[in-house]
């Protein structure tokens, strides 16, 4: 097992799992190369991006968002984290996510911030990993078309 940083070369390996894990269940998300690839690259090509990725016989997960600045100091919104379906629940997430905070705590980022469905393990999971759900938060959307 190897963790590192994403490079440029690696999207397209994070795109082809960011689309098999994300159109299966829970998520079923209508997830393509093509739409993954530029969701992806858009992070990457933004400022401030970071993100590990851990192979073991190919890519087997990623985690990836932008570092942010904020009163108190950098932030880092955590956009994207996926492990491969069949490999979950056996410590690649867990390295995915240390690897991350090692890193960013290396740039001086003082917090992580992230969003992602209540209902789903992935709650349980950043939960389980010191990651607080704050009721004084709220996410708000709109569907505008």
């Amino acid at each position: 097992m190897d963790i590192k940083s994403i490079t440029k070369q690696d999207l397209d390996a994070c795109a082809l799992l960011f689309t098999e894990v994300f159109s299966d269940a829970p998520w079923s998300e209508a997830w393509t190369y093509k739409s993954a690839i530029q969701r992806l690259s858009h992070f990457y090509e933004s400022k401030g991006f970071s993100g590990v990725l851990v192979e073991d016989e190919g890519v087997v997960g990623f985690a990836l968002g932008n570092v942010e600045p904020f009163h108190f100091g950098e932030m880092f919104y955590l956009r994207e984290m996926c492990v491969d379906s069949t490999k979950q629940n056996v410590g690649y997430g867990h390295r995915i996510l240390e690897s991350l905070e090692q890193s960013l705590k290396n740039q001086g980022v003082y917090s992580i911030y992230l969003t992602t469905e209540r209902q789903i393990p992935a709650a349980q999971f950043y939960q389980k990993h010191g990651y607080d759900f704050k009721e004084t938060m709220g996410f708000y959307a709109k569907r505008i078309a």
